[in-house]
């Protein structure tokens, strides 16, 4: 009698559909539809461009990092295919849709203040701002005017990549959410460290206007050099120095609670994702 080999099967943790309905509810909740209407942001390709981020951003949690495999992705979803009404998102129409000049800012400005709005997300006394700057890898696209070569500290070798400032709120009921970024684009050397501090400076401004709640600022101790030579210190926020890749921040019973900084954005949305949900 022959025997047979034991089947291969595929792992799989969800479907290509899993958490995206919960995800449009969350979508909803905060009226992001409306938000991209109200910044300008029109039909682009025949699909509205709300639509095209909310496929782009489900992509992303299903980790689908690369605009052709969010492409596909968007194609084999049932869910995003019946939302779509039968429209294909080609990878050009996602290029040129992050490419075109649409008020990205304004629409984080919006996105922001209208968080403020809902008592589980708006930011209070105490929270903190977690400020950082990521070096993600981009071996492709050499034209592209953010990407230039920087030497990584950690991995001791100089890559090709985009150099992204980043805030991030952390939040005493658990909830973590991106706040506003900036690609910094390397300058010559004497002036590379003043264009990085005055970007975290527009963010940590764009932050203050946005609340009028009492924050701490966790940092890298380099960014120390410019709150203490500057003297830049706005109304209700306080610097907090951080390790490198670790986040200090006090709970209520006063004991450290370390929580480690997302090194990419794909996985930067899928932390602030699994948040929302633990939140509901």
């Amino acid at each position: 009698m022959t025997k047979l080999e034991q089947p291969i099967l595929e792992n799989k943790e969800y479907g290509p559909g899993g958490g995206i309905p919960l995800l449009k509810s969350l979508w909803e909740k905060f009226d992001l539809q409306l938000i991209f209407s109200q910044c300008g942001f029109q039909k682009h390709a025949g699909i509205h461009a709300w639509l095209m981020a909310f496929v782009y951003i489900c992509g992303l949690i299903a980790k689908k990092p690369s605009v052709n495999q969010n492409a596909q992705f968007s194609s084999d979803s049932p869910i995003l295919k019946y939302l779509l009404k039968g429209k294909t998102v080609t990878q050009s129409a996602f290029s040129r849709f992050f490419s075109a000049p649409y008020q990205w800012l304004k629409l984080s400005v919006a996105r922001v203040s209208r968080l403020q709005e809902t008592e589980e997300t708006k930011l209070s006394d105490g929270d903190i701002i977690a400020l950082d700057d990521t070096k993600i890898a981009h071996p492709f696209g050499k034209k592209l005017p953010f990407l230039c070569w920087l030497f990584d500290y950690s991995n001791k070798s100089h890559v090709w990549c985009m150099n992204l400032v980043s805030t991030l709120a952390v939040l005493k009921n658990g909830l973590e959410y991106p706040l506003f970024w900036r690609f910094w684009v390397k300058q010559t050397e004497e002036d590379s460290k003043k264009s990085k501090l005055e970007l975290s400076k527009q963010m940590l401004q764009d932050v203050r206007n946005s609340t009028t709640a009492r924050l701490l600022v966790a940092m890298d101790r380099w960014f120390l050099c410019w709150t203490s030579s500057n003297g830049f210190n706005p109304k209700g926020l306080t610097g907090l120095q951080k390790p490198r890749k670790t986040l200090f921040c006090m709970s209520k019973k006063h004991q450290d609670i370390r929580k480690p900084i997302p090194k990419s954005f794909s996985q930067l949305v899928t932390v602030s994702f699994q948040s929302l949900v633990r939140m509901l």
